[in-house]
């Protein structure tokens, strides 16, 4: 979304409500990085502040994920598995409304919700994470340090993503630095990721479509972050940090390849993504390929309308300049949040969901 000043400040960071009368508000502090650790682990690394208003909830999420799956082909199918490590370690703290508090100093805001999470927000446009368990199983200190400007969703105005949600906040790509511990471990880890805050009036999963992506993608020379909603909104915000080019607006084309069945999703995913991006001054193009996945949301149980978070091991990217040059893009990062339409277990072969094999009859799957 282009606006007219896509600045982040510190009063965007506080900002807790919108004009419209809330239905269903919420508000979120939210991230997801891909860093390596220096035990050489690629790591995932999630977390969110949400607020409820109808639920009276402030919930904390806490999750990470390491390692690398695979997807086979089925014997005697047409149809491909993805083995995926997916989630291996998540938290939900469930806090009274009230618990989240908001801290405005003059050069931070300080968001807190209990004892868990802390997120320092600097004028710098830095984002200081300061997570733990308490109980020995997990704690996180990192630095999100983005360039340029984020993915807006609306300011001054709002976003509409349909005709009762409505939205106002961004998404914002950059590098991040930091050291976890894992069961008292220390990892120092290194990579990029995405933060996000976000005001929402309204939201209604069934609404948006039968197909959602939302995620980033970042390179040495460019960060990137994207959201198509199939049936409606296509936006994304691409920032040349050799340049320093804000691109809020152009032509986005996500095609998604090499579909296989995720059995924690019930449901197929892309395994492959190519992503193609017409801008003002040439083409951004990027190849990924998912290497892990795992569920998300509140409850991070299959939903009617199943979500998903995949995980990139190899992510190849290019810009084609306007002249036909070429630069190759270096050390790619990314992760991608799906919606979709659920899959109806019994209109599918069995082994989809089992690696039993069973006699007698069964669909034929060509």
């Amino acid at each position: 979304m282009k606006i007219a000043n896509p600045n982040v400040t510190l009063a965007d960071e506080a900002r807790t409500g919108v004009k419209e009368e809330v239905r269903s508000g919420f508000l979120d502090w939210l991230f997801q990085f891909s860093v390596v650790g220096d035990d050489g682990e690629l790591y995932a690394i999630g977390g969110s502040i949400l607020s409820l208003a109808q639920e009276k909830l402030d919930l904390v999420s806490i999750n990470w994920t390491s390692g690398k799956g695979r997807v086979r082909q089925l014997p005697h199918s047409i149809y491909k598995l993805a083995d995926y490590p997916g989630i291996q370690f998540r938290r939900m703290i469930r806090n009274p409304q009230g618990t989240l508090q908001i801290e405005k100093e003059e050069h931070r805001v300080v968001v807190t919700c209990g004892k868990e999470y802390r997120v320092v927000c600097n004028e710098d446009h830095s984002w200081h994470f300061m997570i733990d368990t308490g109980d020995g199983a997990y704690k996180a200190d990192l630095y999100h340090k983005p360039c340029g400007f984020p993915l807006w969703y609306g300011r001054e105005k709002p976003s509409y993503l349909t005709q009762h949600s409505i939205t106002y906040g961004y998404n914002w790509a950059g590098d991040v630095e930091g050291d976890i511990w894992i069961e008292g471990q220390k990892i120092h880890v290194t990579g990029r990721g995405i933060r996000e805050w976000y005001v929402a009036v309204d939201s209604s999963a069934a609404e948006l479509g039968g197909w959602e992506d939302w995620g980033w993608f970042a390179f040495c020379e460019i960060h990137s972050s994207m959201y198509d909603m199939r049936l409606g909104m296509k936006d994304f915000a691409v920032y040349d940090l050799q340049t320093q080019k804000y691109y809020p607006e152009g032509n986005l084309t996500i095609t998604h390849e090499d579909w296989a069945f995720y059995r924690e999703l019930d449901g197929f995913v892309p395994s492959i993504y190519h992503v193609k991006i017409e801008l003002e001054d040439g083409l951004y193009e990027i190849r990924a390929h998912v290497c892990n996945a795992h569920t998300w949301g509140v409850t991070f149980q299959v939903p009617d309308n199943p979500v998903a978070t995949l995980i990139f091991d190899r992510v190849d990217g290019k810009f084609t300049n306007r002249d036909g040059t070429v630069r190759k893009l270096t050390d790619g990062r990314g992760t991608m949040s799906i919606r979709q339409w659920h899959a109806y277990p019994n209109l599918l072969p069995r082994e989809l969901y089992s690696d039993e094999v069973k006699s007698g009859e069964k669909f034929a799957t060509l």
